[in-house]
């Protein structure tokens, strides 16, 4: 159960009308022998941990998403290949949330057959409901559902703050490229740590990355990694 914060705990400002949405943290993305297994589990294990332990304790709602296949192949991407007609992600326990970072009984879920949490989804009503207008976001994997879910909620006008290290992706290139790209179109939003994020809901000094203007890192594979570190 979330807990409740008394008056001498108020959220700071920027962390009012806040909703967490975590993405696809699955078994297939997490478990080593998973269809999409990430690069950096360990280290998104511990962060989202972290952010989620420390906005539970802000009272945050939170929101999981699940990519989520019937297992007769009928609602997967018409050009997926299944297997004898079988989806090969995303069906049964391996589409189940990880044990570690399992959803509290106040905690929402949405399942969605595509990248995008809000295609065809009832996300976005549930936000509107939640009266939400920041979004504190992260999961897997960081090019696809996570990243077609940040362009989404850009597009309507939500502030985002990204957990960088609480999402993975199969290679460290593909997760740096991924946080470089939204961070050049993150209008209004914000990049931070798992560890940073903490402080900065329980009041305390903290560093966080703001945007400031679009297309800010043109990042190259000789600097993505100094760049990647700059956020």
């Amino acid at each position: 159960m979330n807990k409740v914060k008394g008056p001498d705990m108020a959220l700071p400002d920027e962390f009012k009308r806040t909703v967490v949405i975590a993405v696809d943290l699955q078994n297939d993305c997490i478990e080593p022998d998973g269809a999409w297994p990430i690069y950096n589990r360990d280290e998104l294990l511990r962060s989202a941990k972290i952010a989620l332990g420390a906005c539970r304790a802000a009272s945050l709602p939170i929101v999981y998403t699940q990519n989520w296949y019937d297992p007769r192949g009928v609602d997967a991407l018409y050009h997926e290949a299944l297997n004898g007609g079988r989806p090969t992600h995303s069906v049964g326990q391996a589409a189940e949330i990880h044990i570690d970072l399992k959803p509290d009984a106040s905690d929402l879920v949405v399942r969605k057959q595509r990248p995008s949490a809000f295609y065809n989804t009832n996300l976005e009503i549930l936000l509107r409901r939640l009266n939400a207008d920041h979004l504190i976001m992260f999961g897997a994997w960081s090019e696809v559902c996570l990243e077609t879910t940040v362009w989404d909620a850009i597009s309507r006008d939500y502030r985002i703050t990204i957990v960088k290290d609480a999402c993975g992706t199969a290679t460290e290139l593909m997760h740096m490229t991924a946080m470089l790209d939204l961070a050049n179109w993150l209008y209004g939003g914000s990049v931070i740590t798992a560890d940073n994020l903490k402080k900065a809901l329980e009041g305390m000094p903290h560093k966080a990355w703001r945007f400031d203007r679009p297309a800010a890192f043109a990042y190259t594979l000789d600097n993505v990694k100094s760049l990647y570190n700059s956020l």
